[in-house]
């Protein structure tokens, strides 16, 4: 018996099949549709060619306020509209049993079961991709609050801060995450278009794995946009071990294969501005398992548990 696993991030919607969660396979990628009502739709044509009378189930995690309880997309930063049937319509269209949930949530509950919080209580999982997600697990289950507990990538930081895709400024996700990540690509190649990050991106538009390549080779104005966000990542994550404590922090999503660049400057300011600090244990701050995968491999967990 086989699963679906849908990721529907900000940017792109990823899905695959597998017989188990650890073993789904990114079947294809396409792009999120910028109208909300429209992501029924794509998910369901998008899957369509792995349905066939072995799969069981499916699991759609998406970005944005889920109403788990209901299948309901209620809102999403990165796509026009709401209030939308997420799961009724996609089951309508496939014949299959569906579970939705928050991108995050999904990709927390992988990896607090099977990646890098395993054996941990408290589970605090931070995905960095087109915003910021979070998603907390508490012995070993998914902790929503009434319903949209995760939204930590709209903490604001600097009420003077860049405009964020909610339409607020300063959100902890317009100043660290691959959107920003992107932006502070394209600002180091225009100020040098000769330079380390302009030759990575070799024409295209310059992105954030632009700007950590360009790090990696040892240039100093990706390493110093890079640290930037990481103090911006550290204090950010300083405000949710005050709030949460949690065991261990994972933090996972594209913009996390910065690596060291971006998680150690974020680990130096969390130890330094977190609430007592010097007299509490630090926080381990992780990467993910399952990188970018974590998501899929938590979609396909929640399929696994509906099947009828």
């Amino acid at each position: 018996m086989a699963v679906i696993a849908v990721d529907c991030g900000g940017t792109n919607l990823i899905f695959g099949r597998g017989d188990s969660p650890a073993g789904i396979e990114v079947a294809g990628v396409v792009p999120t549709p910028r109208e909300a009502a429209a992501i029924p739709g794509a998910v369901a044509a998008a899957v369509r060619p792995l349905v066939d009378g072995s799969v069981t189930a499916m699991g759609v995690g998406c970005a944005g306020l889920v109403d788990h309880a209901t299948g309901n997309l209620v809102w999403s930063p990165h796509s026009r509209g709401g209030r939308v049937a997420l799961g009724t319509e996609v089951a309508r269209a496939t014949g299959l049993p569906v579970v939705v949930d928050g991108d995050a949530n999904l990709a927390a509950l992988a990896e607090a079961h099977m990646g890098a919080g395993a054996g941990h209580r408290v589970v605090l999982l931070v995905a960095l991709g087109t915003g910021i997600g979070g998603g907390l697990v508490v012995e070993g289950r998914v902790e929503r609050g009434r319903a949209f507990l995760g939204e930590i990538g709209h903490m604001v930081m600097d009420p003077a801060g860049p405009l964020c895709a909610c339409g607020r400024h300063g959100c902890w996700e317009a100043l660290v995450s691959g959107t920003s990540l992107a932006r502070a690509a394209r600002r180091v190649a225009e100020g040098d278009p000769a330079g380390a990050v302009a030759r990575a991106a070799a024409g295209a538009t310059p992105r954030g794995d632009h700007l950590s390549a360009a790090a990696r080779e040892g240039d100093a104005a990706a390493t110093a946009a890079l640290a930037d966000a990481g103090e911006w990542l550290g204090r950010g994550l300083a405000n949710l071990v005050a709030v949460l404590d949690p065991d261990v922090i994972v933090v996972g999503g594209a913009a996390a294969g910065a690596g060291e660049a971006l998680l150690g400057p974020a680990r130096a300011t969390l130890s330094a501005t977190v609430a007592g600090a010097g007299y509490r244990a630090p926080t381990p701050v992780v990467v993910a398992r399952f990188g970018s995968r974590a998501g899929l491999v938590g979609a396909a967990m929640a399929a696994e548990e509906a099947r009828w």
